[in-house]
């Protein structure tokens, strides 16, 4: 009796055994397994506060000049919505100037804001570009920050601004790549696209681009730079060549949701499946949204820029450089949209709004009304 149930065990565990076997082995994947917890972290709840928790009151009376690259984009225009409401709540007077999207317009619109006198200016127009300018409202007195001005947030003193607001644009290209690793299981074929004449468009594709090829069994087919201003043109002859030249599945990565507007009509009008080719874009414009939350148009992923908040930002980073205050260091983590969580962070607005109360939270800094 004995002797029948040591020969079951063993046969038992002689199928065990085999059955491991056939099943093949299993392997940690630490490369994998960390895409997917930043996956969750980025596209994540966005309730906590990183941001300052003190600040000077502010004295009021303050003349506030936002100079737009152009009021026709969703982001120019929001920022100077949001800095003008932040400022009426300290009893701040906010101009807006807009420079119709054109270097000659920026270099007009920040001259214009000199001319006025004002205490501070806030532009989004690439400060690089602007230097000399920057640098006649600095020797006036004018405290000048910068919102996408530059290529990466905080201080930039050389080209005169005392900080420049914006995420990360190495960990927005980094949450780009790691969402499209994590959906196509470690498989993703990409065409990374960018605008190179800005230096945060083409650090935030340098990053998608690295972070791809970092993956094991994912390929970077093309890295493909041309200017914003010529989008309109360009971005529909390109993307049927790069679905004749490297087939489908296919992921196209922008910098802006602007360049997927012109990305998508071309799969659209070649009868492409949006199945096979997916849009990865960043900023969160309203088209963006309103693609993801209808589903089956190309686009499934945009990192979110929350603009109010930012708007709020510049206000009280103005605010610190008044009381001869550095900066306050905060930068806010990228927000990945996906049809998941479209709903959330103010998606039902169609804009990234973080559920960590900021205005509240600024406003109780300042000692200011809601």
């Amino acid at each position: 009796m004995k002797r029948n149930n040591v020969n079951v065990i063993a046969a038992a565990a002689f199928t065990t055994a085999v059955y491991a076997l056939s099943a093949g082995p299993t392997y940690a994947d630490p490369f994998m397994d960390q895409v997917k917890a930043e996956v969750v972290k980025f596209a994540g709840p966005q309730s906590e506060w990183h941001g300052p928790t003190s600040a000077p009151k502010p004295d009021p009376g303050k003349l506030i000049v936002y100079m737009s690259t152009d009021e026709q984009n969703d982001a120019s225009r929001e920022w100077g919505q949001a800095i003008q409401e932040a400022g009426s709540k300290i009893g701040w007077k906010v101009n807006i100037i807009d420079g119709h999207g054109t270097p000659v317009g920026w270099q007009q619109g920040l001259n214009q804001a000199i001319a006025l006198k004002a205490d501070g200016i806030v532009t989004n127009a690439d400060a690089a570009s602007l230097k000399e300018i920057i640098k006649d409202a600095n020797d006036k007195g004018i405290v000048v920050v910068g919102i996408h001005a530059t290529a990466f947030p905080g201080p930039q003193p050389d080209v005169g601004l005392f900080v420049n607001i914006q995420q990360d644009p190495r960990d927005i290209g980094r949450a780009q790549a790691d969402w499209i690793i994590e959906n196509s299981d470690g498989k993703a074929r990409v065409v990374v696209t960018s605008h190179c004449e800005y230096a945060i468009a083409c650090a935030k594709a340098h990053a998608t681009e690295a972070r791809i090829k970092e993956c094991p069994g994912c390929q970077v087919l093309e890295f493909n730079s041309s200017p914003i201003a010529e989008v309109a043109q360009r971005q529909s002859p390109l993307v049927t060549a790069w679905v004749q030249k490297y087939g489908t599945p296919l992921y196209i990565t922008s910098v802006a949701d602007y360049t997927a507007d012109y990305q998508i009509p071309a799969l659209r009008a070649g009868g492409v499946d949006p199945k096979d080719v997916i849009i990865v874009s960043a900023d969160g414009n309203k088209s963006a949204y309103e693609r993801i939350r209808a589903g089956g148009q190309y686009q499934l992923v945009t990192a979110s820029e929350p603009y109010k908040m930012q708007g709020y930002q510049a206000i009280d980073e103005l605010n610190r450089a008044f009381h001869k205050m550095p900066p306050s260091g905060f930068v806010q983590t990228p927000y990945l949209v996906t049809p998941e969580n479209i709903h959330n962070e103010g998606g039902d607005k169609n804009t990234f709004i973080p559920s960590n109360n900021y205005e509240e939270k600024y406003l109780s800094l300042w000692g200011a009304k809601s």
